[in-house]
């Protein structure tokens, strides 16, 4: 049985340990501790410091680099679409401003921005891939002879005539593409064309922020984005188009041309003035007869296209 004299003990003992504790914590353990508190503190403000430094030099050389490109601009680009109409079409999420930036760049190399216009997410949404197949038939109807042999590649050079001619069809065809027949239209009308494009520029949308667990970049839910692909070919195989785009994930449009092997030809690092200037360069390469693929992300061929003029 416990008596009182074990629980005598018991709270001597615990009041030695609080003492030794204070001793210690007031004396050499308090110094050891505070030095290795104000060690990590200091090693903290120094890394802090170096990677404020890092960043301020990185976003120096961008902008060093970006004046440089733009200023390389004015001297390549002049007179290599000289007298040229190009219409520019916005994927879903495409940002304005980069279909701006590209805009100022084709101007600058002496061409002429005819209309805009937008697709919307019916061209990719697999609950109306049944739609797409049926509504091709009234777009085929409007093409006669297709090269393409599936239904998005048929609604793509619709888009291409739409934009490129100026008869009955393809006036035809722009009413069939943004009238809402069935809850979306496939394209809105952002600017209308003023006269028939030569060419075609797809801006796309930049790449999703993927998370800290997120290694690449996942598709829409509900949405195919390889029918991209297939409907920008059929684009491409009645005008001269250049994608511009994203290949940072592998569901991003230039990412999903690349991979498919469709003869379109992409530039990569939309939103980067890179990108915008290396646009018109591309057009003409692409009508010289070159389909290439540049940037800095996977699968291009080369940093720039050719300059031709």
């Amino acid at each position: 049985m416990i008596d009182f004299r074990y629980h005598l003990v018991s709270l001597i003992s615990v009041f030695l340990a609080l003492a030794v504790g204070v001793v210690l914590g007031a004396g050499p353990l308090q110094n050891s501790l505070g030095t290795a508190l104000n060690d990590q503190v200091t090693a903290l403000r120094e890394d802090r410091n170096a990677t404020q430094t890092k960043l301020e030099q990185t976003e120096t050389a961008v902008n060093e680099r970006d004046s440089y490109i733009t200023q390389a601009a004015a001297s390549l680009l002049p007179g290599s679409l000289a007298s040229k109409n190009v219409a520019l079409v916005l994927l879903p999420e495409a940002k304005a401003e980069d279909a701006d930036a590209v805009a100022t760049q084709l101007k600058t190399a002496g061409a002429s921005v005819t209309g805009r216009v937008s697709l919307t997410t019916t061209w990719v949404d697999l609950s109306r891939e049944s739609y797409r197949s049926t509504f091709s038939g009234q777009i085929q109807g409007n093409l006669g002879s297709t090269g393409s042999k599936d239904a998005n590649g048929i609604l793509g050079e619709g888009l291409a005539k739409a934009l490129t001619s100026n008869d009955d069809s393809s006036r035809a065809l722009m009413d069939l593409l943004s009238v809402d027949t069935s809850g979306t239209p496939f394209v809105t009308v952002d600017s209308t064309p003023t006269d028939p494009a030569e060419m075609i520029v797809v801006v796309g949308p930049r790449p999703q922020a993927a998370s800290a667990k997120q290694t690449t970049v996942e598709a829409s839910p509900g949405q195919d984005p390889k029918a991209w692909a297939k409907a920008l070919a059929g684009t491409a195989s009645r005008a001269t188009t250049v994608v511009v785009g994203s290949a940072d994930g592998d569901d991003n449009v230039v990412a999903v041309i690349r991979s498919e092997g469709e003869k379109i030809t992409t530039v990569d690092s939309v939103g980067q003035i890179a990108a915008s200037v290396s646009t018109p360069l591309a057009l003409a390469s692409t009508q010289a007869g070159t389909v290439g693929h540049y940037g800095f992300d996977k699968g291009a061929d080369a940093v720039m296209p050719p300059v031709t003029k």
